[in-house]
């Protein structure tokens, strides 16, 4: 068992290297169609160019596995069953799924790798590839902060800040309502600095208010200190796009900001399990389906990649699409391509076993028939 585990293995690795230098061609390919203008009009120097490449390898190895997993799964399973050793292994008394059994191992081991690329590599060089492009087109790097939109803070706390000066590290028009208390409590401050988790308000007016919403109690001040149990780099050198955070920050930020986050980054910390998991279910849907290309000739086998990689990529754009704009939920939209390829996975192994059931007994009537006296 150890040495057909072994050789079916071996057998996926070379396609699987093939399809991520392809694939790897490819994307690449395309980052420098989309930047061919800005280099011959010079605003992107060949320079600029090799070091965003760079930054940028980690993301498109992420999205380089899984396609690579399933083209190498469908290419080394599609080889042994043309030659015949699929019926081998099915004569020395292996089911179908015990077959597929090292294929599986090949996906769960492509999606760990997977995982920690985009774990723990990805989010810092995507960082540094959008501070190195913007900072090449603009000038300087877009203020990578949240501003005009209500916060949930930790104290049951509601923030709201209009204007963020990033280069002053000063938030300015800053609105702070504080509902648990006896008294609900609104603070409106011009400007607001930090010390530690401390915001150090400045010129504004504190007003308590009763049931109804009246003003009980106002009184201006020149400065005031709140803690309000976020760092500064929350809104500064921390505050990133979900492509730059990792799995961790996104929780913290689904935590601590609740509902005033856009769906888009619920979305994305479940897309960083979702994206890896892709890879396992590709060498699930392609072993079986290999089987079915092998008997239908190479051809087959190529087109079945092709429509694949079209149908999951369609069905995770509009999932992606309808889960960052609320019309479904986060956890939904990031799993429902591969819940959905799993299921036909799943049905295509089984489907592969009971066709298969009868092969080795036809095959051991063949040969006593055709045996001498």
């Amino acid at each position: 068992m150890r040495i057909a585990d072994r050789y079916v293995a071996r057998e996926l690795i070379p396609p699987f290297i093939l399809g991520v230098g392809g694939f790897l061609v490819i994307l690449i390919g395309d980052i420098l169609y989309t930047l061919a203008e800005y280099i011959a009009l010079g605003r992107v120097t060949i320079d600029t160019f090799i070091r965003l490449l760079a930054y940028k390898m980690p993301a498109i190895m992420v999205v380089t596995f899984p396609v690579s997993t399933l083209f190498g799964t469908l290419t080394g399973m599609t080889r042994l069953a043309r030659d015949r050793e699929i019926q081998a292994l099915r004569l020395a008394g292996m089911a179908v799924s015990r077959i597929f059994l090292p294929v599986v191992m090949f996906g769960l081991v492509v999606t760990a790798g997977t995982f920690l690329t985009n774990e723990v590599v990805a989010p810092w060089a995507n960082h540094n590839a959008n501070l190195v492009i913007r900072r090449a087109l603009f000038g300087e790097a877009f203020p990578e902060v949240r501003q005009q939109v209500f916060l949930r803070a930790p104290g049951n706390r509601f923030l709201y800040v209009h204007t963020v000066d990033d280069r002053a590290r000063v938030l300015r028009s800053v609105m702070i309502y504080e509902a648990d208390r006896a008294l609900p409590r609104l603070i409106t401050a011009r400007e607001a600095t930090w010390s530690d988790k401390t915001w150090v308000l400045h010129h504004g007016v504190a007003r308590e208010l009763d049931a109804n919403g009246f003003t009980t109690v106002e009184a201006g001040f020149e400065s005031m200190e709140l803690n309000v149990g976020l760092t500064e780099t929350t809104f500064f050198d921390g505050q990133k796009t979900p492509e730059e955070m990792t799995a961790r920050e996104l929780r913290h930020q689904t935590e601590v900001f609740g509902g005033g986050l856009s769906p888009r980054v619920p979305l994305e910390y479940h897309r960083k399990f979702s994206i890896p998991i892709a890879s396992v279910i590709f060498a699930v849907i392609a072993a079986p389906l290999s089987l079915i290309g092998a008997r239908g000739g190479q051809a087959v086998g190529v087109g079945f990649t092709i429509v694949l990689l079209f149908v999951y990529y369609a069905v995770m754009s509009t999932a992606r699409a309808l889960g960052s704009s609320g019309a479904i939920s986060p956890i939904v939209a990031a799993w429902a391509p591969n819940i959905l390829f799993a299921a036909v996975g799943v049905a295509l192994v089984v489907r592969e076993e009971g066709w298969l059931r009868f092969r080795p007994v036809l095959i051991r009537r063949v040969r006593v028939e055709g045996a001498g006296p």
